[in-house]
């Protein structure tokens, strides 16, 4: 676990997003099937989150 954004990569995956969150990675994966404005990244098979653009999403967020 990462003590401050700054010691995140630049690209998470759906589980180290997950923990970031304090979610499950299923619950992850599944509001990335609902919330399209959610900024994952289909990589192959993989699927990734940009550390800063989900920070801008966060604070979208609680900003509405």
């Amino acid at each position: 676990m990462y003590t401050n954004f700054d010691e995140m990569p630049v690209t998470l995956s759906v589980e180290q997003a997950a923990d970031a969150l304090s979610i499950s990675a299923v619950s992850l994966y599944k509001l990335i099937k609902k919330d399209k404005s959610f900024p994952a990244i289909n990589m192959g098979r993989r699927i990734v989150i940009p550390k800063e653009n989900l920070k801008k999403w966060l604070d979208n967020k609680v900003n509405k």
